[in-house]
This record gives C-alpha cells, sequence and structure tokens, in this order.
C-alpha cells in the first residue's frame, strides 16, 4: 500500500558566520560511545513515513532526509508499509557509508552533541516555558543548564574546525558545515538565558542538526567531493 508522505520542509540558509575564536580542541569519541536506535532496522509499518521512522530511530522527525538518503529513498512517497529501513548509530550509518577514516572523529563529536541534547534541549524549553516570559527577554538559566548548552555547541564547533580543513582532494563541506555553526550559535544564544522564539528556538536548532547530517552524508557518498 502507497504511503503518503507530507511535503518535507525546504532546506534553509543560514545567516551565521563562522566564529571568530579558535575551535576548540576536537575531544575523542569512540563509535561505540554513541547509542544506536532501539532498532537498527525499521520494518515500515501503514500509516508510517520517513518523519516517524526518523522521530523513532534518531530522537527527531528533521532526521527524515537522512533516513531517505541513507536508505537510497529518492521519492520519499513511494515508500511502502513492509519495507526494511537501515537505522545504525549515526557514526556507524557514515563510517558504512565510506568516509574516510579522518573525518571520523568529527562525525562521532556531532553525534555526541545531538545525543546530549535530545536531553538537554527538553530541560531548556521547560525552564523557559516555566517562566512565563516572551520573546526577547531573559530568563535566570542555571549553571549547569548553561554549561550543557555550551558543552554541546564546543562540541560543533570543535568538528567544524576539522571539516574546515580537508584533506587537498577532498572538498569543504560547506552546506554542512553552515548547519552546525547555526546550532552552535542559536546553543549559545539559549545558554545566556535570553529568549530569541519560544515557537522555533528550539526547532531551528533541531532542524539545522537534522539537515548538517543530511548534507554530511550526501558529502560521504560522494566520496567527500
Amino acid at each position: 500500500m502507497r504511503l503518503t508522505i507530507a511535503a518535507l520542509p525546504l532546506v534553509i540558509s543560514v545567516g551565521f558566520q563562522a566564529a571568530s575564536f579558535a575551535a576548540p580542541p576536537l575531544p575523542k569519541i569512540e563509535i561505540t560511545e554513541i547509542r544506536a536506535p532501539a532498532s537498527t532496522e525499521i520494518i515500515v509499518q501503514h500509516g508510517s513515513n520517513l518523519r516517524t521512522v526518523a522521530a523513532e530511530a534518531y530522537g527527531h522527525q528533521e532526521f527524515s532526509r537522512f533516513v531517505g538518503q541513507l536508505n537510497g529513498i529518492a521519492v520519499p512517497e513511494r515508500l511502502r508499509a513492509g519495507a526494511t529501513l537501515k537505522t545504525p548509530s549515526l557514526p556507524t550509518a557514515f563510517r558504512d557509508a565510506g568516509l574516510e577514516p579522518r573525518y571520523q572523529p568529527g562525525i562521532n563529536a556531532l553525534a555526541k552533541a545531538w545525543q546530549d541534547l535530545q536531553v538537554v534541549l527538553p530541560q531548556y524549553a521547560e525552564v523557559r516555558n516555566a517562566s512565563g516570559l516572551r520573546d526577547g527577554q531573559s530568563f535566570p538559566i542555571s549553571p549547569d543548564l548553561r554549561a550543557k548548552l555550551v558543552k554541546c555547541a564546543d562540541l560543533m564547533d570543535a568538528a567544524i574546525g576539522l571539516l574546515q580543513h580537508p584533506s587537498n582532494e577532498h572538498s569543504v563541506p560547506q552546506a554542512t558545515i553552515g548547519q552546525f555553526e547555526g546550532a552552535a550559535a542559536s546553543l549559545r544564544q539559549l545558554s545566556t538565558g535570553t529568549i530569541g522564539s519560544r515557537d522555533y528556538d528550539v526547532f531551528m536548532i533541531q532542524k539545522r542538526i537534522g539537515l548538517g547530517f543530511y548534507y554530511a552524508l550526501i558529502w560521504t557518498q560522494q566520496r567527500e567531493q
């Protein structure tokens, strides 16, 4: 039975500039430190689509393009009930797609940031909403929550520092870098307690991260060209 999938969002241009400070050192994060989804293969159920699969496997529907690209689904509307989709951990997906080993630490760091943010962003949203304040206002943010947000931004910036300097035969993954630069900048704004948009601040970070991994996978599958 054919499933209908809502049109996926268009690519967003990110207006953030690269950080003016030196990138933090890239921590050593092993592939095994990133949790794999509960199931590394998902059988599509009737009424399901790439968004529901992405949310189940990777924690947010904005990974739908990543799931589609990983499984060679060029036309999401052709996804059928009963199809089996691969949903490995993010670092494993890139390794198995042929990522050059020198870039793996960067992908691992990005995956660790996303893994942590799946806990941290709901915590932030809960505190922000409890403040009762409006867009443009600021609320007292705890040092612990601030540190968690900044740590995730630092992981992204460290990975960006690696990806900005590829081997001579490889291209710079500009689309990936742009999305993660925007996400890191937004996380640093959240860490100040300033409310940019109660409706979109967390969502846009999640969206940029999902798109960032999607573009990184395309770059990998094209052998970093």
